[in-house]
């Protein structure tokens, strides 16, 4: 496929992208706010001309960008934030409302962007990890936009598929004016994507060779700021759960294995009979805690669940709460907080892990099961420094929980282990800054103060 096909088809495709948003509409109300502007729509509230956009798909990506976007703003950038997902968008209101415009990215048919370049007339574009939307990219490309791939990750199973697109691919990233690659491995992936001879850590000006452009620059998610008032607000929550008593965090989980996390936290129960789970769902939204009673009701175990939406000082979490389901957004380091250790979800089934730093920051040890294709380097990196533990099953899970909860001083040290790796593995966001602004990014108007 070339990309005037992949146009042609994406244009005929477009009924199918609105039944698509309206079903999701339908199933979560909060789809349905910002619909139009998917569309490049902005009614009688445009967005600032001439900002910089930047994107970033949805929770992961936006925080792992607090910490760059952070010093964009403190330079005086102009700003406009997109993302695909409601709690994308919920996650930039909460840290940016009043400070940069933020909203919907529009979907990559090609009227609905040429609508939404046109309306923000960007003076530059940066997209976060692997946001390759040909539609989008051609559009900055043929007005000439400066655009960055920054924090871009690509496996092998991602490279295949791309290459199987035939020259899609290539003609959709030819306007690239940067990539800021996480790993060596990732660069000479983008490098054989290009058709290039591989990475160079320095761009000569004016040299539009596609090794030039790549870049190496860390991970940006170790350079995520750990939000001070939720971690109080942990503090805080440990307190009311009771110092003395063992917890663990199953943190991200997806449906498919919540009832992997269930038996293990019955064997726990078994060697700690006050031992608590806080479980937070990935998608608290259309989650549901397995049942457990003799009859497939869910009566008996339901007893002893309770909603952290229904914690308030005359409700007490007495020892018969076993599990406490974080089913409140955008309070993950809360409960993390709360925590002696981490189990970090979506790797006890194959959708590919989530991101284990936030725990690994706290200090918090880690465990993970084996499908983690979405953070092989932060894995890797979190065994190699014994910060992260490898389950299989629901066994594994539980004697792992066992064996940290019986050991307070191997505990302790896991943890320590993990938030030490964050620390030699920070300045991502000024390696990729400093690219930015050479290659990609308007010059100020006045110096860069220090930091």
């Amino acid at each position: 496929m070339n990309l005037a096909a992949y146009r042609l088809i994406s244009r005929a495709l477009s009924p199918a992208y609105r039944v698509y948003l309206w079903r999701l509409g339908r199933k979560n109300i909060a789809f349905k706010n910002g619909r139009e502007q998917r569309w490049g729509r902005f009614g009688s509230h445009p967005p600032k001309a001439g900002v910089i956009w930047v994107h970033a798909a949805s929770v992961g990506e936006v925080r792992a960008a607090h910490s760059l976007i952070d010093r964009l703003v403190f330079d005086g950038r102009s700003l406009y934030i997109t993302t695909n997902t409601p709690t994308g968008l919920e996650t930039l209101a909460r840290r940016y409302r009043g400070t940069v415009e933020y909203g919907y990215a529009p979907v990559d048919v090609p009227g609905a962007v040429e609508r939404f370049v046109d309306a923000l007339s960007p003076a530059a574009a940066v997209f976060i990890e692997l946001e390759i939307w040909p539609n989008r990219l051609d559009t900055l490309a043929r007005r000439s936009v400066s655009v960055a791939l920054i924090n871009a990750r690509l496996s092998a199973a991602s490279l295949k598929r791309y290459q199987r697109l035939g020259a899609l691919i290539k003609q959709s990233l030819r306007g690239l004016t940067c990539l800021c690659a996480q790993t060596e491995e990732d660069a000479q992936r983008f490098s054989e994507l290009l058709g290039s001879d591989g990475p160079d850590n320095v761009r000569p000006d004016n040299v539009p060779v596609p090794k030039r452009h790549i870049h190496i620059t860390g991970n940006l998610k170790f350079d995520q700021p750990v939000d001070a008032r939720q971690a109080e607000a942990g503090i805080r929550l440990r307190a009311f759960i009771g110092e003395e008593r063992p917890v663990w965090v199953a943190a991200s989980i997806r449906q498919g294995e919540s009832e992997l996390i269930r038996q293990a936290h019955q064997m726990v129960l078994e060697a700690f009979p006050d031992a608590l789970l806080i479980a937070v769902p990935r998608h608290p939204e259309r989650f549901q805690w397995p049942a457990d009673g003799a009859d497939g009701s869910g009566e008996v175990w339901d007893r002893h669940v309770l909603n952290a939406s229904d914690l308030n000082d005359s409700i007490a979490l007495d020892r018969s709460t076993r599990v406490l389901l974080g089913d409140t957004m955008g309070e993950m380091t809360r409960y993390l907080s709360a925590g002696d250790l981490a189990f970090v979800g979506g790797s006890l089934v194959p959708v590919g892990g989530h991101n284990p730093l936030e725990p690994a920051a706290l200090g918090k040890p880690i465990l993970m099961g084996p499908f983690v294709t979405n953070c092989q380097q932060i894995d890797a990196l979190l065994g190699r420094c014994a910060g992260r533990i490898r389950v299989e099953t629901a066994a594994d899970l539980a004697q792992s929980v066992t064996m940290l909860l019986r050991d307070r001083h191997f505990l302790e040290q896991t943890g320590r282990n993990a938030q030490t790796l964050i620390e030699a593995h920070r300045g991502a966001s000024e390696r990729t800054l400093d690219i930015l602004e050479r290659c990609v990014l308007p010059p100020l108007r006045t110096p860069r103060a220090d930091h």
